[in-house]
This record gives structure tokens, sequence and C-alpha cells, in this order.
């Protein structure tokens, strides 16, 4: 991944500047796909740099613009993993009739320190009228989730979406 994605970006003329690359993994064959390249600063990942190494990568992106070395801290965060994971919802259009409220979520991130819970809807909102939704299911919200290694990520991102309780009546 790190050789295609220097290729590239080498091959593009790009040079001194943010940037990420996404890619998709099928595990069961083994097979990997570049999905894109963003020549910018992710936001969406800064508060997993927070999570993992105690600040943003904007803070590396602002040491660089201003001609300094940044000064990123290494794994001064929570935890040694953290992931931004979508809520999804595998089911057909409908409207949205409850959302875990504060109490729900305050006891997950007890259970869970470091948990970041946010939830893109909200009671009276039709699934099939938001935006940015992928073709396969709707997305709810998102967590981001801190753990010792991928196994417990994964065990309490499940453990996240059973706990979180949405009602959403289906509609044809």
């Amino acid at each position: 991944m790190i050789d295609v994605s220097k290729r590239f970006l080498e091959y593009i003329g790009y040079d001194n500047g943010c940037f990420n690359v996404e890619f998709m993994w099928d595990e069961e064959k083994d097979k990997l796909w570049l999905i894109e390249v963003n020549t910018r600063i992710s936001q969406s990942h800064s508060e997993i740099f927070i999570m993992v190494d105690g600040m943003s990568n904007h803070e590396v992106a602002i040491d660089i613009a201003l001609g300094q070395r940044p000064s990123l801290t290494n794994r001064q965060g929570l935890s040694p993993v953290a992931a931004k994971c979508y809520i999804p919802y595998k089911h057909r259009d409908g409207i949205v009739k409850k959302v875990p409220d504060d109490e729900e979520i305050k006891a997950l991130q007890h259970r869970f320190p470091g948990t970041k819970v946010r939830i893109d809807m909200e009671p009276g909102m039709r699934l099939g009228d938001l935006m940015h939704q992928d073709s396969f299911s709707y997305r709810l919200g998102t967590l981001y989730v801190t753990g010792e290694d991928h196994d417990q990520i994964e065990e309490r991102y499940l453990e996240c979406l059973e706990a979180l309780k949405f009602d959403i009546e289906p509609i044809e």
C-alpha cells in the first residue's frame, strides 16, 4: 500500500503536502483495492490521531506550513489503537422513531472509555432523504472506538452497535 501510494504521488508530482489514501481490503480473497487519493488533510481522521497520539494531524500540518519541524507526539493518547466506524442500517427505507439518548451514550462511554458517538439523525427523519448514503445500507452515525489491539476494536465496535438502540419504522 505504501509503495503504490508513493509511486502514484511521485507520478503526479505531488510533494510537500498533506494527503491520505484509502484502500479497501477483502480479507477472504486477500484482495486490495485503491479507493481514492485525497491531496488534502483528512478531517475525519483527526479524532483518531488525538486518541492514539494525543494530538491532531492538523497540528503537524500547521508546523510544516510554518516551516517548523513537526512536533508529533507518538502514542501519547488514550489507547494504542483507534478506529472510526459507521453505524449501519442494512434494511429498507424507514422513518426514524427513536435514536439513542444522552444517557445511553454516556453509559456506553463509561463502559468503553474514549468512545465517541455521533448520531446523524433525529426522530422524524426519513432514511431515504439522507444525503451521501451507500447503495447497500444507511449510515445512522459514527463511532470512534479505542482499544489495545485490532481484535479489541472489533469486539467493542460490535458491542457498541448492539448497545445503541434505534427504532426505525420501515416504509415501502
